[in-house]
């Protein structure tokens, strides 16, 4: 392969990368407001930053409305940190697991907020409702086909636009 073949294929998989993060993100905020977990009116979206901070919040100074940016640097490193095992065990196990990981890391900070700030109930509430949502989430990740596409953009290759 060229440099330059080399390096639009970084590409395309960087592309492909964030495609999933992002449709992972939506999906599973969709998935939890059905579940009647209050989610802020808030802006959700994908950050590359050197500080070693997975989540990013502020607010918009014009709107007011809430800002969560997920540090997309440090969750590549996490999926490159399991990549090598992924690839020995060579089922999906391990992938799901850690898509499972990056679930739990986009809610926790939005189910604490819910219920121990605003209806006043423990952590470990937090943690069993994250827990909860997550399973569900990943069920029907595996057996909707109304959420096929968002596995869909790590099988095929993306439409150039």
């Amino acid at each position: 392969m060229r440099k330059d073949e080399k390096e639009s294929e970084k590409q395309r998989q960087a592309a492909q990368f964030y495609a999933l993060l992002k449709s992972i993100m939506d999906e599973l905020l969709n998935y939890t407001k059905s579940r009647h977990i209050k989610i802020p009116d808030a802006s959700f979206g994908l950050i590359y930053d050197q500080r070693d901070s997975i989540l990013f919040s502020g607010s918009d100074s014009k709107t007011g409305k809430k800002i969560f940016l997920y540090n997309v640097r440090l969750i590549g490193k996490s999926f490159e940190e399991r990549k090598e095992q992924m690839l020995i065990d060579k089922t999906p196990e391990t992938f799901l697991n850690w898509i499972a990981d990056l679930c739990s890391t986009y809610l926790s900070s939005l189910v604490y907020d819910y219920v121990v700030k605003e209806q006043h109930r423990g952590e470990g509430t937090s943690e069993r409702t994250v827990r909860q949502i997550v399973r569900g989430f990943m069920n029907k990740l595996m057996n909707d086909p109304e959420l096929k596409h968002v596995l869909d953009t790590i099988r095929t290759k993306p439409v150039d636009s």
